[in-house]
């Protein structure tokens, strides 16, 4: 016989509960609302163990196929997320899919389908799925990227997920997210390129590039994606400083956008290609003080101290080059 422990529910008159209760509970055996039964998934999250683990990833992938109540299905998302529950993912997968469950395929929730609510909902299951790492979430996700007719909100999850699973299979559809001039939603974009930059592959410089070639101008509706891209060719050229990199990256020195000069900075400093150091030197005058600590910055990353004492000699100055450098030397010496 199977003996389990009870479980005291503070501040309640509901007594005390066994293990079985609170599974009888999530598993809609009896009647219940839906914030009793999240509680109940609380409560029994709170005590698992080995013996009642398996009892409890059970009754919430039975809970999410078959319960008619979104946020109990978001709730038992969360749990499974957190727990790493891999015998999940088929059933997180079908949710980020938007088919299978019930709430997806009866008639009575025809109208759920097309919600806010079933968006949010798929929005979590992606989002789950990301933590998890399991590959296997790949091509459905890749899936999801790809068509044109899903919500831009679950394809900009899909995109920062498929970054976080981290497949290079994962490259050419996003991509083609970027450089496909018919897609509109530039939050798209932007998250494609996010997880372009996490993935970190080379095959995504020359379309990066071509892109960033594309649009330049200022302050204008593509001034985040410009950004992003330039942050994306810096992380991914970090591991491979071609000479498109960086000649790249110099001539965004020049644009007249403050936010995108800063960018361009950053990525030359992580990039690390000692050919860039007379460009960044050049932006010690910017007239933006971010720019010009973010080159000091730059600088030191390259050149090490040397160049950095190289610039103490150097004559007029800014106080706040000079301020900045001295205080780089001072942390290298704390190191």
């Amino acid at each position: 016989m199977v003996v389990y422990k009870r479980i005291g529910w503070s501040m309640t008159d509901k007594g005390s509960e066994t293990v079985e209760d609170l599974l009888a509970l999530v598993r809609n055996d009896q009647p219940a609302s839906p914030e009793r039964r999240m509680e109940a998934i609380s409560r029994l999250t709170e005590c698992v163990d080995e013996t009642t683990q398996p009892q409890l990833l059970a009754a919430l992938i039975a809970c999410i196929n078959e319960d008619e109540s979104p946020r109990v299905v978001a709730h038992c998302i969360g749990v499974l997320s957190r727990l790493k529950a891999y015998s999940a993912v088929m059933e997180l997968i079908d949710v980020a899919m938007g088919c299978r469950i019930r709430l997806f395929e009866a008639e009575a929730f025809a109208s759920f389908r097309a919600s806010e609510e079933a968006v949010r909902l798929r929005c979590t299951a992606i989002r789950a799925l990301s933590r998890m790492g399991d590959d296997r979430a790949i091509i459905p996700l890749m899936s999801i990227l790809n068509n044109r007719e899903e919500n831009y909100r679950i394809r900009l999850d899909a995109a920062e997920s498929l970054g976080r699973l981290g497949d290079t299979h994962a490259v050419t559809p996003l991509l083609d997210i970027v450089a496909d001039e018919r897609e509109k939603s530039l939050y798209l974009k932007e998250s494609a390129v996010k997880a372009l930059g996490m993935l970190g592959d080379i095959r995504a410089l020359d379309t990066l590039i071509n892109v960033l070639e594309s649009k330049k101008g200022i302050r204008d509706k593509f001034m985040f994606l410009k950004e992003q891209i330039i942050e994306a060719i810096g992380r991914i050229g970090s591991s491979s400083a071609s000479r498109s990199v960086v000649n790249s990256l110099v001539r965004t020195l020049r644009d007249e956008a403050p936010s995108i000069r800063l960018a361009a900075v950053e990525s030359l400093g992580m990039v690390g290609d000692a050919s860039c150091l007379e460009a960044l030197k050049g932006m010690l005058g910017d007239p933006d003080p971010e720019v010009c600590r973010a080159a000091v910055d730059a600088i030191g990353r390259i050149g090490g101290r040397r160049e950095l004492e190289l610039l103490l000699d150097s004559e007029n100055l800014p106080m706040l080059i000079l301020e900045a450098v001295r205080e780089h030397l001072s942390d290298a010496e704390d190191e």
